[in-house]
């Protein structure tokens, strides 16, 4: 009977231990998806189409032309594990759409940040698109459509993804044409964006038996050329300081760019500091960060700039000297976080905050400076 208890116990305990070892791997498991889910690139397709000289603003069936382009294309975008925002989405007005993409023509780096930053996505895939109809001599409609696609990430940076291709479609009925430019522009655009490889040894297309890793029920993992070409930038950001004029300020905010928490690596790329012309002047860093992300890295700068202000300019962090007068990092307290992406932010100088903050008395130079001298 003891015997027949002890095993039960045992066996009780054995099954206690798979069942806490299930949970242990099920964690496990959900924190490696979570992660995976976490790192999927965000992306907006932004199409561009001209039909017969009609614009975007012209609204009416030009819509339609919008959606049809840019489903196919999402398709194969989701299918390869992107997370697409559709700029159709309630949250958008047509009228702000427009507005950007008359300004896509002129500049598409600016209009692709903008629409970054609008709808929070690490890149945007700029699409134009123009369509031309004729009827042919025995009735036909002839439709030719001309594409060209450029990819940024939201720092502005070419993925390298350029697409331009000419399509001739002919059918009896005219929208017929025009509905199957649409649909096959859509769908090569979105293949060639997920399956080129973006590479110059024999141009070759990624097929199922080209060794790429498959998703239960034979959906790709890779992502084409945009995955590829915005995964090797993700932890390359770019950081901007604007409303420095003086030296003084842009070395101070330099050296804790390169100590911050987070940051490897940092170099900077220009500067421009004009003395009683604030808004001109800027600092431009290029950062590698590892173990962070750019929005808790713009916290841990402003920690540091408002401990070294505590400190009133004089005070060692991380092994570097700050040996600064009040004077010289005074207007520091007006620095706030400005404008930022997923692979940019930026930080202004305030001229207005600082002398606000100076009622409040906090983070104040002059003041930690007289406490020491009291002390």
């Amino acid at each position: 009977m003891g015997r027949f208890s002890i095993i039960q116990r045992n066996g009780s305990g054995y099954g206690y231990l798979i069942y806490i070892s299930f949970l242990i791997a099920a964690l496990l498991l959900g924190s490696v998806f979570a992660n995976s889910a976490m790192a999927q690139t965000r992306i907006v397709v932004i199409p561009l189409y001209t039909e017969e000289g009609r614009e975007a603003k012209d609204g009416g069936k030009s819509t339609l032309h919008y959606r049809r382009a840019m489903g196919f294309i999402e398709n194969q975008l989701v299918r390869h594990g992107f997370e697409v925002i559709n700029p159709f989405a309630k949250d958008a007005s047509e009228a702000e759409y427009n507005r950007v993409m008359e300004r896509a023509r002129e500049d598409s780096v600016l209009a692709s940040r903008e629409m970054c930053k609008k709808y929070a996505v690490d890149v945007a895939y700029i699409v134009w698109l123009s369509v031309r109809v004729k009827r042919t001599s025995d009735g036909y409609c002839k439709a030719k459509a001309r594409l060209d696609g450029q990819g940024y990430d939201s720092a502005g940076r070419s993925l390298g993804a350029n697409v331009s291709k000419t399509f001739k479609v002919t059918r009896r009925d005219c929208d017929d044409a025009v509905a199957e430019v649409e649909k096959e522009v859509g769908d090569v655009v979105g293949r060639k964006l997920t399956a080129w490889r973006g590479s110059r040894a024999k141009g070759s297309v990624v097929t199922s038996g080209s060794g790429v890793s498959q998703k239960p029920g034979g959906t790709q993992t890779e992502g084409g050329v945009l995955k590829r070409r915005a995964d090797p930038l993700e932890n390359l950001i770019n950081v901007r300081l604007d409303g420095a004029t003086e030296y003084e300020i842009a070395e101070v905010f330099g050296k804790v760019i390169n100590t911050v928490t987070g940051v490897t690596e940092a170099k900077r790329y220009s500067s421009s500091l004009i003395p009683d012309n604030p808004q001109a002047c800027f600092v431009i860093w290029r950062v590698r960060i590892e173990d962070t992300e750019p929005f808790r890295l713009q916290a841990n700068v402003m920690k540091m700039i408002d401990d070294i202000l505590d400190a009133g300019g004089e005070i060692t962090l991380k092994g570097v000297p700050y040996r600064y007068t009040a004077a010289e990092i005074d207007l520091l307290k007006g620095l706030r976080p400005g404008d930022s992406t997923t692979r940019e932010i930026q930080f202004v100088l305030d001229r207005e905050r600082a002398r606000d903050r100076e009622f409040s008395g906090r983070h104040d130079p002059y003041k930690a400076r007289q406490q020491k001298e009291t002390n």
